[in-house]
């Protein structure tokens, strides 16, 4: 599937290519736009071009493109791939620390106001490379992954603020990304703090979210049925014709003012579990 992914934005990536080479042009409505996208590709050389979607006029999904490293396996795959959620905290994280100056080329203030011919279009994709921009039709991309339950995650930010009130180890503006295997029923399987290192916060994290799931009124064994969909669980696994293993990036942040930023996303995401054991009857998808 990943594969058919890749092949898929390649073709719509050589599509695009042609029109910014036949169609020479700059979207943009002056020039201090096209000044920081020169600084970007003066300062990652590597980087062939940028893929930028915007759902509801918003940035939502990152595509950064350059040269294989070495041949893939797959012939119609000659570019790699880096992929960012921006709509989600985690990746905008690992963007600013990756590639500082697209992230805040993104996340400037007046960056949609400055897009020509976005009037009519909620939708769309903006496609830059180091000599010209357009902006092309809006192409879905990806499926559903690991997702959290979207009818019990603010139950669970409730719980997170409650319980910390009295918790004697303070700790302030601390940030946490944990990846977790979520498994076909739902449950955190193998897990691994993926960045930042306070220990306190993922224990707290985790002795909260067994808390959470042992207070639904779902009787564990009755988690095997899988076509209940989770619905009194935290997080649901993916769903392709059954539900599958998933892999899932959460993201916790301890606000200063002592309340939980809670969030997670498993489109997109690349395995950096440790020592992760691969089982061959049971994959994970991401």
């Amino acid at each position: 599937m990943r594969c058919f992914i890749k092949t898929l934005f390649l073709f719509y990536i050589i599509f695009a290519t042609s029109i910014l080479k036949n169609y020479g042009q700059s979207v943009f409505k002056n020039n201090a736009q096209n000044e920081k996208i020169a600084e970007i590709f003066n300062t990652y050389q590597n980087i062939d071009s940028i893929y930028l979607q915007y759902e509801d006029k918003a940035p939502s999904t990152l595509f950064i493109y350059e040269p294989l490293k070495e041949k893939h396996s797959n012939p119609y795959i000659t570019k790699d791939i880096t992929t960012y959620k921006v709509d989600f905290e985690g990746d905008q994280l690992w963007l600013d620390q990756d590639y500082k100056l697209i992230h805040q080329f993104i996340f400037q203030d007046e960056l949609e106001s400055e897009i020509q011919k976005t009037t009519d279009k909620e939708d769309y994709t903006l496609t830059i490379t180091s000599k010209k921009s357009a902006i092309n039709d809006f192409l879905q991309s990806g499926g559903v992954g690991a997702v959290i339950n979207p009818q019990k995650k603010q139950d669970f930010i409730k719980l997170l603020n409650t319980n910390y009130r009295d918790c004697t180890d303070v700790i302030k503006d601390s940030v946490l990304i944990v990846q977790a295997v979520i498994l076909r029923n739902g449950e955190i399987g193998d897990n691994e703090i993926i960045y930042g290192k306070s220990e306190f916060l993922y224990n707290y994290f985790m002795k909260t979210y067994h808390s959470f799931e042992a207070s639904q009124p779902l009787q564990k064994k009755d988690r095997r049925d899988f076509q209940n969909r989770n619905e009194k669980w935290l997080f649901k696994p993916r769903i392709s014709n059954t539900q599958r293993t998933s892999l899932i990036d959460i993201y916790l942040r301890l606000n200063p003012d002592k309340t939980f930023t809670f969030s997670a996303q498993g489109n997109y995401r690349r395995l950096k579990i440790k020592d992760y054991h691969k089982n061959p009857n049971d994959p994970i998808f991401y």
